[in-house]
């Protein structure tokens, strides 16, 4: 209830008195009714993580806030610090090698070792092939004219424009003093009189700019050589070790020493076929070379080896200082001796040149082997091409032709057409053959001997090379007799020479019916042979029957021969190919004083790639052994297309008797017969 309080003319209302026990004013009461005091949900959610105590009253609430920023600070700050911690953890543990690799690379280099490439020798340890050591010094006009600018920046850098010396520190005078010794020690005038290259070449290749403002990295960048040369420019080209080393002694900048091996070859012409050659090859190490013909392709990684590798340390130009430790041990290659005789070698591929110029013939081929061993002491081809010079290699004069050219032999396969006929049973050494009229009609054709010999004996047959005889021979044998017995002696199948892209020929059965075929196979036509094939054969008869595989690695293990044919028919035809060398016979120019002879020649027309055979172009052909009485050597020899002459015994055998005239000499062979004097 309220009193009213009268003063006159007005009167005041007084408001009632509050209570005595009324509630004191709380200032955390804001506008809207809103209660300051109370935490946030953050806070209370800090507070049930920390485990803060709830405080109440007006005093407590800057602490409570600062409270709340505090432990979120630390949370943050532990946050961070775990994060830094994973990721320290991360590169110095988990992926530590990727980065150590990333930095090695900065400063190091892995540098491929060369090896060396073993030799090739000859029977007698002769170098045949070899390696000498040769550089290749190179200049890198980038890296010099960016060395020059940064040098000629520091001279700039440290030095007054007033050009005193008065306000600069020991330290700028130290490095404007080593700046300027470098500048002049990089004279090009010094390097052109080392290397006797044009002065004027030199500064064309470099393009040095003094007028450049050195403080713009981009115009820097900009005026450094570019283009082709800019990096590799050849001072001295595959030059000696000797030469070089002056030049390398002087420490220029950017000049570089590639070292390496060349390969040189003693007698390059005569086993330029046989040996092969180098040359670059894709798969290797900065266009390295690798064998690509012959000896070198087929033993590569025997004779390559394997290359090496070190890790060196570089300088801030990429260039090596030194080696710190060795990645890869080299495997030097290994040297390969070979069964050739480079005496005979020699010999033989003059022989060839020889007759072949003589003859204006397509090409000459020839081999040598010992019987005993199946050893091949020679084995030559001409043309041939000087292996130290690849510019004078073409596809004709690269072949191997004793192992790669395949042809229709001709007659020097009838003393095998012999070997089946005494296999047989059917003949013996006294069996007469009636070869009259010199002609014999077979299948639509004529075979013809030379002349008309009548009734001949299986020796008869040889020595007169008769034609008719040995298809008569066939024709009285079972169809597969004459291939077979060719077969026997290694023919239509490669020797264990296994040379690359060595050739196997081809022999095939004839058919019963075919007569005119089987006829032909006994005196050479119809099959084709190697001239190795030839020889090794040659050899079986010379070798009392048994077949002696050719070898052409002296390391290689001797294989086991094979019988063949008996060794009294071996021995039998021998002495009938005797009669081929002497009076009567087709080749007597194949005779050799003081020793007894014996051979067969060959003379085939040349196959018309058009149909049938050519009637002007010839292919001669001359195979023998001596001395007969107790054979050491085959020789065989071949003229392709002579054109001065066209009978072996007037083209091959003449050969065969100067090489295999040598060949008993070096070997000291005795003689088997008494010397005529001449």
């Amino acid at each position: 209830m309220k009193t009213t309080k009268k003063t006159g003319a007005a009167s005041t209302v007084t408001p009632p008195l509050r209570k005595k026990h009324a509630t004191k004013a709380n200032p955390a009461k804001g506008l809207k009714g809103k209660n300051l005091g109370e935490p946030s949900w953050f806070s209370r959610l800090l507070t049930k993580i920390f485990g803060g105590k709830k405080r109440r009253g007006a005093s407590m609430l800057g602490g409570k806030q600062d409270l709340w920023r505090y432990r979120a600070i630390w949370v943050v700050m532990v946050a961070a610090f775990g994060v830094l911690f994973a990721r320290a953890f991360y590169l110095q543990v988990i992926n530590a090698s990727f980065y150590v690799e990333k930095g090695d690379k900065l400063i190091t280099s892995k540098r491929s070792q060369p090896v060396y490439r073993g030799m090739i020798t000859d029977t007698m340890g002769a170098p045949l092939a070899a390696n000498a050591p040769l550089s290749t010094v190179v200049f890198d006009p980038r890296e010099y004219a960016s060395e020059y600018y940064r040098l000629k920046k520091i001279v700039a850098n440290n030095s007054a424009k007033d050009g005193s010396e008065k306000n600069l520190t020991p330290a700028q005078l130290s490095a404007r003093a080593k700046a300027s010794q470098a500048l002049a020690d990089m004279s090009l005038v010094k390097l052109a009189a080392t290397t006797n290259v044009p002065l004027e070449r030199l500064e064309n290749a470099v393009k040095l700019d003094d007028t450049l403002d050195l403080s713009d990295p981009k115009a820097v960048e900009a005026a450094l050589p570019k283009g082709a040369g800019s990096r590799r420019m050849v001072l001295l080209n595959r030059v000696s070790p000797e030469i070089a080393a002056p030049i390398m002694a002087l420490d220029f900048v950017a000049v570089n020493e590639e070292k390496f091996f060349q390969r040189y070859y003693l007698q390059a012409e005569p086993n330029a076929p046989l040996l092969g050659y180098m040359a670059q090859s894709n798969s290797e190490e900065n266009g390295g070379y690798a064998g690509r013909a012959g000896i070198e392709q087929k033993y590569e990684k025997t004779l390559a080896g394997e290359r090496g590798q070190v890790l060196v340390l570089k300088d801030a130009r990429a260039s090596a200082i030194k080696e710190i430790k060795e990645i890869k041990p080299e495997i030097a290659g290994q040297d390969l001796h070979l069964t050739i005789d480079s005496r005979l070698q020699y010999v033989l591929y003059k022989e060839l040149e020889q007759v072949g110029r003589e003859q204006s013939a397509r090409s000459s081929s020839g081999m040598v082997v010992d019987v005993q061993t199946g050893d091949v002491l020679a084995m030559g081809s001409w043309p041939s091409f000087n292996s130290n010079n690849l510019s004078e290699r073409t596809g004709a004069n690269e072949r191997n032709r004793p192992v790669l050219d395949v042809f229709e032999p001709g007659s020097v396969m009838k003393p095998f057409t012999v070997a089946a006929a005494l296999d047989s049973g059917k003949y013996s050494t006294s069996t007469l053959i009636d070869t009259s009229p010199g002609v014999l009609h077979v299948g639509g054709f004529n075979i013809r001997d030379g002349s008309n010999y009548g009734a001949i004996t299986l020796a008869k047959l040889i020595q007169k090379s008769s034609n008719v005889g040995s298809a008569k021979i066939a024709l009285n044998l079972p169809a597969e007799a004459i291939v077979d017995m060719q077969r026997k002696f290694g023919f239509g199948q490669k020797t264990a020479l296994e040379f690359p892209a060595e050739a196997a020929g081809r022999v095939t059965t004839p058919k019963a019916r075919e007569y005119s075929r089987r006829a032909t196979l006994s005196y050479g036509y119809g099959l084709q042979v190697t001239l190795a094939q030839l020889a090794q054969a040659y050899s079986v008869l010379a070798n009392n029957g048994n077949l002696q595989p050719l070898r052409l690695i002296k390391d290689d293990k001797l294989a086991e021969p094979t019988q063949v044919i008996s060794a009294g028919n071996a021995q039998s035809i021998v002495k009938m190919m005797e009669l081929v060398t002497q009076a009567g016979g087709t080749a007597r120019a194949a005779a050799i004083n003081g020793y007894r002879v014996a051979g067969k020649t060959g003379t085939s027309r040349r196959v018309n790639p058009q149909g049938g055979y050519y009637t002007d172009q010839h292919r001669t052909i001359f195979a023998g052994l001596a001395p007969a009485s107790n054979p050491r050597f085959v020789v065989v020899i071949l003229v392709e297309d002579p054109r001065r002459q066209s009978y072996a015994g007037q083209v091959s055998a003449p050969v065969f008797h100067n090489v295999m005239k040598e060949a008993l000499r070096l070997y000291n062979v005795p003689f088997d017969k008494p010397l005529q004097v001449e």
